[in-house]
């Protein structure tokens, strides 16, 4: 088009400003294939990058030292890239995401235990991790004359070149725990400490308020008999593990956590127990905050049973209190219908005792916020909210609301395992 005008031109009239104000393009795009630019190298580049990011799936591809490896790898190379497995000489098994010929996070499996956690460019064990050693790794340790209080079952905490290094937690044959600081694999005993670790159960909450958490490193303060503090620490050699953590899902009708979905993968990665809870706003329809809820927090098994938080006084006042029972027992019953779970109630001890005295919430477990040392007063409570300046190692920002079940370690594993 662009020709046939320049043509036009010269054969109608010699308007020579009209022949280069046309002619200057077709020069200039002569001009971009017969000298090299910057900018079309870039394209070809990126174009180049693209096909060669081009990901295929191999079977028994052999590497250089042997091992074999399974899964996906970056089209025309042996580089790993997505989903693979990778197998040793000796069948130790590697898999996960592998990013440029590295495993960042995955699974290594043993004839003696199951590593799940970050890994090294070596495939060492570093930063937090999660074993767990067979069955017939233990009885060998038995046979060897070591007692069940002496033999680790499952260690949950930081590695440094497949050595255990820093906070961790080891859980024994006999139930009993180990929670502290490692140092070359050695775990760092407070020969005075007063308490035994699970004979209190402790957890936090959390919502999109409290930023930069560290998961790796939780851990609550406590005094040489294992009650938590509240407020800045006297001392911070002694210290309790976080067993369990509740996430803001959900508010009202439209409002869903931003950080919900993150920080259970977070949870569940740190074997730490998660539960979801939802914050009741008397104000909006009641279908759509169940609604709101359902589409949102996941239960399985194993977790923490959802949890209705109720505490706007001023709505309550003015919707009243037949009126809250209504909505919460709503709530309740949808939820129990919808994911297969009895939901607990969290609430203020004033609340509880004024609004929430209802028989027809009798069956529902409650969850008490009361800011003291002496716990609730009513009995039918199963989690104790005892302060809201609780400190995290962990979480610098500032405080955090501290909780605690009513019984030891087994007592919570028991009720875990009969939420239904």
């Amino acid at each position: 088009m662009l020709i046939d005008k320049f043509k036009g031109l010269i054969l109608s009239d010699f308007n020579w400003k009209k022949i280069l104000m046309y002619s200057l393009p077709i020069v200039s795009f002569i001009i971009g294939l017969l000298v090299p630019s910057p900018l079309f190298d870039r394209l070809r580049e990126a174009a180049s990058d693209e096909e060669e990011l081009q990901l295929v799936e191999v079977t028994g591809l052999v590497m250089s030292d042997g091992s074999r490896y399974d899964g996906s790898v970056i089209k025309g190379t042996k580089t790993r890239q997505g989903y693979g497995r990778l197998t040793t000489a000796d069948s130790t098994v590697y898999e996960g995401n592998w990013r440029n010929d590295e495993l960042p996070y995955g699974q290594r499996i043993t004839s003696s235990s199951v590593y799940r956690g970050r890994f090294d460019k070596e495939l060492n064990n570093e930063g937090f991790g999660i074993i767990e050693y067979s069955e017939t790794f233990m009885n060998g340790k038995k046979k060897q004359g070591k007692a069940e209080c002496d033999i680790v079952k499952k260690y949950i905490g930081n590695w440094h070149k497949n050595v255990k290094q820093g906070l961790g937690r080891s859980v024994k044959m006999d139930g009993s725990m180990d929670f502290g600081k490692y140092k070359n694999g050695i775990f760092q005993v407070i020969s005075d400490a007063n308490y035994r670790v699970g004979g209190s159960v402790y957890g936090i909450d959390l919502s999109h308020y409290q930023k930069d958490v560290n998961w790796d490193n939780f851990a609550l303060y406590c005094d040489i008999n294992g009650n938590v503090y509240s407020g800045k620490p006297e001392d911070k050699k002694y210290m309790q593990p976080v067993f369990f953590v509740y996430l803001k899902a959900t508010e009202g009708a439209t409002i869903k956590d931003e950080t919900y979905s993150i920080r259970t993968t977070e949870a569940e990665r740190h074997d730490i127990l998660k539960g979801a809870y939802h914050f009741l706003h008397l104000g909006s329809p009641i279908d759509e905050q169940i609604k709101n809820f359902v589409e949102t927090a996941n239960w399985t098994q194993g977790d923490m049973p959802p949890a209705l938080d109720i505490e706007v006084v001023s709505e309550i006042k003015e919707y009243g209190k037949e009126f809250l029972v209504e909505r919460t027992l709503q709530w309740l019953r949808q939820i129990e219908s919808t994911m297969h779970v009895r939901p607990i109630i969290y609430t203020r001890e004033n609340i509880r005792n004024q609004y929430l005295n209802d028989e027809r919430l009798k069956k529902y477990d409650f969850w008490i916020a009361r800011y003291s040392e002496k716990g609730p007063d009513n009995f039918d409570w199963h989690l104790w909210q005892r302060t809201d300046k609780g400190v995290l190692e962990g979480y610098d920002a500032g405080r955090i609301d501290i909780n605690l079940f009513k019984g030891d370690y087994f007592s919570f594993m028991k009720y875990i395992n009969n939420i239904r």
